[in-house]
């Protein structure tokens, strides 16, 4: 059993190689992400789908230079039909997901396809403030979540990438089980320069090959595991290549369902389709997709 430290978790850290055109983030997630795969009753693969999709929104949109958010979703025509997750530049993040549990395979480790089948996944930037958005699509990866996002950082940003993220579930010291998740993301750099000066220009490929190796030996324990935080994992692996990390960021979780903004919806119905809503309790029900959380409204107030 592990004892976890919850000042270690729900943090985005970036970095860059010293000298070499590598920069990086990595993500540890704890409290967050365990509110948000806790507050839905999921099986442990679509838990894990799930919590993937919501490291890769933190690890794009952390990377925003303006107020905006980042949105992230997957459909496909498997068991999982729908999934999405949006990431905002103040560090909030959420995320639902949709599937038929029936049609759920029995594997306990499936892979990508045998949950969305064959389907998208979109990457959308949105500026907010009437500004156009920018949306980028990939087709999805058999193997996995982590490896469509791989493709899908490398063909949209036009910069070779390496991603790692794994999902799993500790159990503390006193029995209680929780989510933990990690993402690692690094990305080869053109044209850019380091504090110094220029970046090392001597032999790029083989700079970014043994860069992206290092990444590939990351083990799902490592990025899960409460007891190793961003900065020692990060020293492990780039100790030798030398490695500068930036101030930490907070991430939190959202949800921007409120009582008034979900009355406001309710007001735009007609009174007629509202007594269709009314539960055997004699209120209208209204349950958040993102956070699970009912909200009652008496019909009488709504007119």
């Amino acid at each position: 059993m592990s004892e976890l430290d919850s000042t270690k978790d729900d943090l985005i850290i970036p970095f860059h190689l010293d000298g070499k055109p590598v920069r990086g983030r990595i993500v540890r997630l704890g409290p967050v992400l365990d509110d948000i795969l806790q507050a839905h009753d999921l099986p442990i693969a679509v838990a894990q789908l799930l919590g993937e999709a919501v490291i890769t929104s933190i690890l794009a949109g952390s990377s925003l230079k303006f107020d905006g958010r980042v949105i992230v979703q997957a459909s496909g025509d498997g068991p999982v039909s729908f999934l999405v997750s949006d990431y905002t530049s103040d560090g909030g993040v959420r995320g639902y997901i949709r599937y038929d549990e029936d049609k759920l395979p029995t594997d306990k480790q499936p892979n990508l396809a045998n949950l969305l089948g064959k389907g998208q996944f979109a990457l959308t930037i949105d500026p907010g403030k009437a500004e156009h958005r920018y949306q980028g699509i990939a087709t999805l990866e058999p193997s996995s979540f982590a490896k469509t996002a791989e493709t899908y950082f490398q063909q949209s940003e036009q910069l070779p990438s390496a991603l790692a993220i794994a999902i799993a579930r500790h159990t503390d010291k006193h029995g209680q089980t929780h989510w933990r998740g990690g993402g690692l993301l690094i990305q080869r750099i053109a044209n850019a320069k380091s504090d110094e000066g220029d970046f090392e220009t001597e032999q790029p490929e083989d700079i970014w090959d043994t860069a992206r190796a290092f990444v590939a030996t990351i083990g799902a324990d490592e990025l899960t595991d409460p007891m190793l935080d961003s900065e020692r994992l990060l020293y492990r692996l780039f100790h030798e290549q030398g490695v500068r990390c930036f101030e930490p960021m907070p991430v939190h979780k959202r949800c921007t369902c409120t009582p008034t903004r979900l009355r406001d919806v309710l007001q735009n119905f007609p009174s007629s389709e509202l007594q269709d809503m009314i539960a055997e309790s004699g209120q209208i029900e209204m349950i958040c997709e993102y956070c699970a959380k009912t909200f009652c409204f008496d019909p009488a107030s709504l007119g």
